[in-house]
């Protein structure tokens, strides 16, 4: 039986944990997207600071319990609310003012990114942690670590869906925060007297009074830079911004256009010169900055256009009104997934997206993508996009990307062309190709600005053709794939050696990570079974979402369903386990084998998935296996968290402050291995094989104990 210590108590349990899990998940998604912004969008970057979150709040976790022991936790909740209700203001003016104290233009290396994301987000992590073992102390009894989990991961679910669903579409960050910091200082009037009543007034008029500092802060992030419009998306944040004449479109601090520029002369001209004229043409992403009217001057038949965020689609009556053509067709959505289920064939298929710096973007540089594609061309279609080069002397790892993807199309396609330059465009077709743009385009009576003039003499130069030819074919290495994406591995060490980021630094965080793994388990076997379980959690959601994103493309407009299932699957696991008539040893262990038997469910998914077309598989893929999986992988892990915390000795707090910590420092280790080295290196394969070696080991030892 369950004993509080009063119903007063049991309120500002409940008020504390459902307002800090709330807050906390919408502030991790807003310092994500900020982060992002400020970094320009790096992947890399972005997993860093989710497993520095993770880590930091079990290491909060773990410094909180001897503060519930000697400190009155409603005094000590109190003035931890009124942290978190004013530190995420701070931090935010923080990370957009880092741009400051750079050299504009200056490429960020990685020991800038991960120092001043670090110190920026740790004192929220150490606040929130530190509140989760003070809460439990307001609760007496054997299951209050279950009680805790309950209640915080009911939290998150409740943040997740706040924030996914209305404050991005609504709110811009600070304007969301100012809504999250009153929903704390509310909590903190349910932990003191009504004398502290006119001191939460004036924070919280201090709160809303901030307003003004919002468009201030965020033009720290340009120096030099006028911003006229800055938008939140579900996507990205979209901003415009001014530099004398000059407007340019940035996403995410990702330059997206400028006006001046001309690089769409040569992503349309190169491959509709392979074609005749009125061809049929397929155009994914980058249409509304000017590609559409380039390819227009090679009167084709039709245009369909797809662009993943419609908000990019609206720019176009400020830019160049390109929609404006009656044979253009505009679909919103992703572009993979329009290739999956077109019956339409087209004499070209254009590709207009970055370099395959993170995940979602290798997927359109794969050899599965590849034959997608060749499946809806024409027989003498034409297919083309373009990748990083180099002008004059190729980089090692920015090579390694070219030749990784150039495997990949010669398993496609019989006849390629690749025109060097300090971007690589590439041609790939059944049919012969041929390097003579500026005659095609004389007889089209086709002029352009920069292509003819200035461009075509150093790209079409046979030599430097032949030169590159070699080089990308000189050694054979392995085709990048969706499940092992090798391009985006290669990149993200092109983008360490260009900003002369030291390896070392990796390495160490990587040592740092597991050292604090190893603290986390003391020896223990329980804690090491709630550490693997930590880890197996976040490596199935990262697989998953890959595994998802690589099907369907649009996982950011999924994310939260996914995050909030996974929190579901968790408080659901931690409730039944409590009702369960089984011993709490034999939940342990049936919850690793259910990990065990998930693992080897997921491969066989991936497998399926993958190479699905048909309406009915990605149907149940999308919304039956994945979601199941997910659902599934989270009740495990948080039925065997309750089990685990009835067979742990100590205080209600004790438990508490050892379990988190172990439970978060998992996860930690699964989102920076997972997300930055294992993925990238080893694919979704590998990343299981780890899940199903930990698992193992965890049932292997408590079955001995």
């Amino acid at each position: 039986m369950i004993l509080y210590r009063g119903p007063a108590d049991k309120k500002r349990f409940w008020v504390c944990l459902l307002s800090l899990g709330t807050s906390s998940v919408s502030v991790q998604l807003i310092m994500t997207r900020e982060v992002m912004s400020t970094f320009s969008g790096n992947e890399l970057v972005i997993g860093l600071v989710l497993g520095v979150w993770l880590l930091f709040t079990g290491l909060g976790s773990a410094l909180g319990v001897p503060v519930a022991k000697r400190a009155r936790p409603e005094r000590a909740l109190f003035w931890g609310h009124v942290l978190i209700a004013v530190i995420p203001f701070l931090q935010i003016a923080s990370i957009r003012a880092l741009p400051l104290f750079w050299v504009r233009g200056q490429m960020l290396d990685l020991t800038s990114a991960v120092t001043s994301s670090t110190l920026i987000l740790i004192p929220y992590c150490l606040v929130g942690g530190g509140m989760i073992p003070m809460a439990a102390a307001l609760l007496k009894g054997k299951e209050t670590a279950s009680r805790v989990y309950i209640a915080d991961t009911l939290g998150d679910i409740a943040g997740g869906l706040i924030f996914s669903f209305i404050l991005v579409y609504t709110l811009s960050h600070w304007n969301s925060l100012i809504v999250l910091g009153s929903l704390n200082l509310l909590a903190a009037t349910t932990m003191m007297s009504y004398r502290a009543l006119p001191f939460l007034i004036l924070i919280c008029l201090g709160i809303g009074s901030a307003c003004s500092l919002n468009l201030r802060t965020l033009s720290w992030r340009f120096p030099g830079q006028h911003v006229i419009l800055h938008k939140n998306t579900p996507f990205a944040q979209l901003t415009i911004s001014r530099n004398g004449k000059q407007l340019n479109v940035l996403q995410d601090a990702i330059p997206l256009y400028s006006t001046g520029n001309l690089d769409m002369e040569t992503i349309a001209h190169l491959p509709l010169c392979q074609v005749s004229e009125g061809a049929n043409v397929l155009l994914i992403a980058g249409g509304v900055f000017g590609t559409i009217d380039e390819i227009a001057k090679h009167k084709p038949r039709r245009i369909d256009y797809i662009e993943l965020d419609p908000a990019i689609v609206k720019l176009d009556r400020l830019i160049a009104n390109s929609l404006r053509h009656s044979f253009v067709h505009v679909h919103v959505g992703d572009g993979r997934l329009f290739v999956k289920k077109t019956g339409n064939k087209y004499d070209a298929v254009i590709v207009d997206l970055p370099d395959p710096e993170n995940a979602q973007l290798n997927r359109f540089y794969s050899e599965e993508f590849f034959r997608e594609v060749k499946s809806i061309l024409t027989p003498d279609g034409v297919f083309s996009f373009s990748l990083v080069g180099a002008e004059n002397y190729p980089e090692e790892e920015g090579l390694a990307v070219n030749r990784s993807v150039y495997a990949a199309l010669t398993k496609v396609f019989k006849h390629l062309l690749v025109f060097p330059g300090l971007t690589n465009y590439y041609l790939a077709s059944n049919a012969p190709l041929t390097a003579d743009i500026a005659g095609v385009l004389a007889e089209r009576r086709i002029e352009t600005k920069r292509l003819v003039d200035y461009e075509l003499p150093t790209i079409a130069d046979p030599f430097r053709i032949d030169i590159l030819k070699a080089l990308l074919s000189k050694h054979e290495v392995p085709p990048n794939r969706d499940l092992s994406p090798s391009a985006f591995d290669h990149f993200l060490g092109l983008w360490l050696k260009k900003s002369e980021s030291p390896k070392t630094l990796l390495y160490a965080m990587f040592i740092f990570v597991l050292g604090f793994a190893v603290m986390s388990c003391r020896r223990n076997v329980l804690h090491f079974t709630i550490l693997t379980s930590g880890y197996a959690g976040m490596a199935f959601e990262l697989s998953l979402m890959l595994l998802f994103q690589v099907i369907y493309g649009y996982v950011y407009l999924r994310i939260c369903i996914f995050v909030t299932l996974f929190m579901i699957g968790a408080a659901a696991g931690a409730f039944v386990s409590g009702k369960f008539q089984k011993s709490a040893r034999w939940q342990m262990l049936a919850a690793d084998i259910t990990l065990l038997a998930l693992s080897v469910a997921a491969w066989i998914a991936a497998i399926a998935g993958v190479g699905a077309r048909g309406e009915l598989v990605l149907s149940a893929m999308q919304y039956f296996v994945i979601p199941s999986l997910i659902f599934l992988v989270a009740f495990a892990a948080g039925c065997q968290f309750s089990a685990v915390s009835r067979m742990t000795s100590g205080t209600d707090t004790e438990i508490t402050g050892r379990l988190y910590p172990a439970d978060l420092a998992g996860a930690g280790c699964g989102t920076i291995l997972t997300g930055l080295l294992f993925l990238p290196k080893i694919g979704m394969f590998g990343v299981l094989i780890t899940v199903l070696v930990l698992k193992a080991m965890s049932l292997g030892l408590n079955v001995i104990k």
